[in-house]
C-alpha cells in the first residue's frame, strides 16, 4: 500500500510538474507577445510624435511668414486715417469710374477684351 501511494505521488508530481512547465511556456510565449506588441506600439507613437513635430513646424514657419503681413496692417490702417475727408474719397471713386467709362468708349464699347 505504501508502495502504490508512493508511486501514485510520484506520478501526480510528475504530472504537476508538467503542467507547470506548460503553463510557464505558455505565460512566456503570452510575455513574449505582448512585448512584441508594446514595442510596435511605441514604435507607432514614435512616428505619430514625429509627424506632429513636422506639423507644428509647418504651422510655426506659416506663422512666421504671416508676421510680416500682421505687422503693415497697423500702416494701412494709419494711411486710410488720412483719408479722414470722404469728399476726397468720393473724388476718387468719381475719377476713377469716369476714366474707367472714357476707356471703355475709346476701346469701342463693347465687352470682348
Amino acid at each position: 500500500m505504501r508502495e502504490e501511494t508512493r508511486e501514485q505521488m510520484t506520478s501526480l508530481r510528475e504530472e504537476t510538474r508538467k503542467q507547470m512547465d506548460t503553463l510557464k511556456e505558455d505565460n512566456r510565449q503570452q510575455l513574449e507577445t505582448l512585448r512584441e506588441e508594446n514595442n510596435k506600439q511605441f514604435i507607432n507613437l514614435h512616428k505619430e510624435i514625429t509627424e506632429v513635430k513636422i506639423i507644428t513646424a509647418k504651422i510655426e514657419g506659416t506663422i512666421q511668414s504671416q508676421a510680416v503681413l500682421t505687422q503693415k496692417i497697423p500702416d494701412l490702417i494709419e494711411k486710410v486715417g488720412e483719408l479722414k475727408n470722404w469728399k476726397q474719397i468720393a473724388i476718387v471713386a468719381i475719377t476713377a469710374f469716369t476714366s474707367a467709362t472714357i476707356t471703355w468708349f475709346i476701346r469701342g464699347g463693347n465687352l470682348k477684351p
